[in-house]
């Protein structure tokens, strides 16, 4: 009689793993579906995104967004910030997006010659975010068909956490006049500064947790356009 009840527990718990198999199988083939699905969309959408580039709206938000937050957190740092204003340089298109990595934001000095001669900071993002605007959260920088994937995270908190780190370059420049980033160490910049890429994570992390204070109001605005 134990040797039945425990043949028939044995069975029992071979067929619960067989069906948590078969469940799992069926689980990674439907993802493997829909991220295939995505990445034939995204490529037809982002045709699609040229209309957005340009877009008065977009800049407005962009602009608005990054400058309220150079300015309240510039206050909090008692930093002036006047002397080198900040301007949204629009959106650019980034074709080195290849294994999951992709440059997802700019912010460099400009020297502006008219209507008077001043610097100014210019950021840009990559255009890849346009495409969560038509609802993807990722961007694959490899066919989905063919099994071993990659790609980029372009969902509208990445989106926030790239102005976040754009900022803080900005934050630096005013600061410092220059500004450095563990991507530069990555990368093997000329430009990485150990002491600066401390600074600039910090304060992307400050940024970051003060626009999250209003994330859902950005998120309405984002969704308007």
């Amino acid at each position: 009689m134990l040797g039945l009840t425990s043949g028939s527990v044995l069975i029992y718990q071979w067929w619960t793993r067989k069906q948590e198999l078969e469940r799992l199988k069926s689980q990674l083939a439907y993802q493997e579906q829909e991220a295939h699905r995505q990445y034939q969309l995204q490529n037809n959408y982002l045709i699609s995104t040229a209309d957005l580039v340009n877009s008065y709206e977009v800049h407005a938000f962009f602009s608005d967004l990054l400058n309220t937050y150079a300015r309240k957190f510039s206050k909090s740092k008692n930093l002036g910030i006047s002397h080198l204003p900040l301007k949204f340089a629009g959106l650019y298109s980034e074709l080195k997006t290849s294994n999951g990595y992709g440059e997802m934001g700019r912010c460099f000095p400009h020297q502006v010659i008219y209507p008077v001669k001043q610097k100014e900071a210019n950021i840009s993002l990559n255009r890849l975010y346009l495409l969560n605007k038509l609802g993807h959260d990722c961007y694959f920088t490899s066919n989905p068909q063919y099994g071993d994937y990659t790609y980029l995270d372009i969902s509208f908190d990445k989106m926030i956490e790239t102005c976040a780190h754009e900022i803080a370059h900005y934050i630096q420049l005013v600061k410092h006049d220059r500004s450095s980033c563990e991507s530069d160490l990555v990368l093997n910049s000329d430009r990485y500064n150990a002491k600066l890429a401390c600074e600039h994570e910090k304060f992307t992390q400050e940024i970051y947790q003060l626009i999250k204070q209003d994330y859902s109001l950005w998120e309405r605005k984002w969704k308007k356009i």
